[in-house]
């Protein structure tokens, strides 16, 4: 009994030992869970070595309020989208497109709790695909979970708004024609995403 007391009371001094050699304290502190801080990009430096790190963090707080603003009318006319979005929180802001008439839908997510691109990194071997590419700049990945779904019309790209945020875009082409491949709409919706990211920064 007294030999356990003594290895618990030894273990402990040599905590505070090597707290005072430090110069820290022994207090933790609460780390952002994502979300529309544009200070989140300043803990880049405990991110893992292969993940990539954004040029500059995008202030995404406005976009979590309505995902739909993300695109402009023009912008979406542009990845063939002439409808209204329909925001959603599932759980996190997301914006859904639903464009009967062209026979596309678009989604753009916020997404707040994955811990941006190092989250994706992290768990990349679990993903059917996943295929690092950079837009606008920015690092991005196509990522697809259960399978390849790409020859379906369906690709998912998501790409790092700071070092600890990364918003999805979402195409899905109801009637893909063979041999096509989504993901160029997609790319092309990311792409105008920053774009509208980039102006409210």
């Amino acid at each position: 009994m007294s030999k356990k007391i003594t290895k618990i009371t030894i273990a402990t001094l040599g905590t505070l030992l090597l707290a005072s050699c430090s110069g820290g304290s022994v207090q933790g502190s609460a780390q952002p869970t994502g979300g529309s801080s544009i200070g989140s990009g300043a803990s880049s430096d405990s991110l893992p070595p292969d993940v990539p790190r954004v040029p500059k963090s995008l202030d995404t707080s406005k976009f979590e309020q309505n995902p739909c603003t993300a695109l402009t009318a023009p912008q979406l006319q542009k990845v063939g989208i002439k409808v209204q979005g329909e925001p959603k929180q599932n759980p996190n802001p997301i914006c859904w497109w639903n464009d009967f008439d062209a026979k596309v839908s678009l989604s753009v997510e916020i997404a707040t709790n994955r811990d941006g691109l190092a989250g994706l990194y992290r768990r990349q071997k679990n993903f059917k695909v996943f295929e690092p590419l950079t837009i606008e700049g920015y690092p991005a990945a196509i990522v697809l979970t259960a399978r390849d779904e790409r020859p379906d019309g369906i690709c998912d790209i998501e790409f790092a708004a700071t070092d600890k945020l990364s918003i999805s875009v979402q195409t899905q082409l109801d009637t893909p024609d063979r041999g096509s491949n989504p993901c160029g709409p997609t790319k092309a919706a990311a792409a105008e995403v920053l774009k509208t990211l980039k102006a409210t920064n």
